[in-house]
């Protein structure tokens, strides 16, 4: 990730009103999402220097409409929110691979698969306690990786998630989300409006096969 582009993009946002600071903000962070490598992404959004948790509240949902993506609220308390946002042709997609789907399975979820079943067995999950293992399917993270975590193995490295397999398609995937977040913030900075809707899904599709 180039810092000083970040940092730039940060600059110029910072500059925006409530609304456009929103926006820009929550686009940057579902920039893998909207290109496609990533089938969905949690957000925690709070009342801090900005109000992205009354922003949410008062609309935010428009915000995803322009991708078309989709949200579900995992879990809600006075001080902020946490969502899982999600393309559901991607997502389903994804939780249907063999292998994940098997190990959804496993963890209580429903056999005769539905999307909106699993989703809301998963926020019934995560209302128990802390965020379950099997999430890190819904969020891309490769079956090998989930399983590796769940088990203790040894980390053999550390970025966007804990990998355990030793193989370089995580160098890959890595590589596609920081090239989401730069096109889009360059596209912010440029004012650009260039299409990134699932720019990278077909790469998806081959890495995660």
């Amino acid at each position: 990730m180039d810092d000083n582009l970040l940092m730039s993009f940060l600059k110029k946002i910072e500059l925006l009103n409530e609304y456009d600071y929103a926006e820009k903000f929550i686009g940057y962070m579902l920039s893998p999402v909207i290109t496609g490598i990533k089938p969905a992404s949690t957000i925690t959004l709070k009342n801090c220097k900005r109000k992205l948790y009354n922003f949410w509240n008062e609309g935010g949902t428009n915000i995803l409409h322009q991708y078309n993506l989709e949200s579900i609220v995992l879990q809600e308390t006075h001080e902020g929110i946490i969502l899982l946002i999600y393309d559901r042709f991607n997502l389903t997609q994804h939780l249907e691979l063999q292998k994940n789907h098997k190990l959804l399975c496993e963890f209580g979820y429903n056999y005769n698969f539905q999307l909106e079943k699993c989703l809301n067995c998963l926020k019934k999950r995560v209302a128990n306690g802390k965020f379950p293992h099997e999430s890190g399917i819904f969020l891309g993270i490769p079956y090998e990786d989930v399983i590796g975590f769940i088990n203790r193995d040894k980390c053999l490295f550390s970025g966007y998630w804990k990998v355990y397999e030793n193989n370089n398609r995580y160098k890959e995937i890595f590589d596609l989300y920081d090239k989401s977040k730069k096109i889009y913030m360059l596209n912010v900075l440029q004012n650009k409006k260039n299409r990134i809707k699932n720019l990278y899904v077909n790469h998806r599709q081959y890495l995660y096969a």
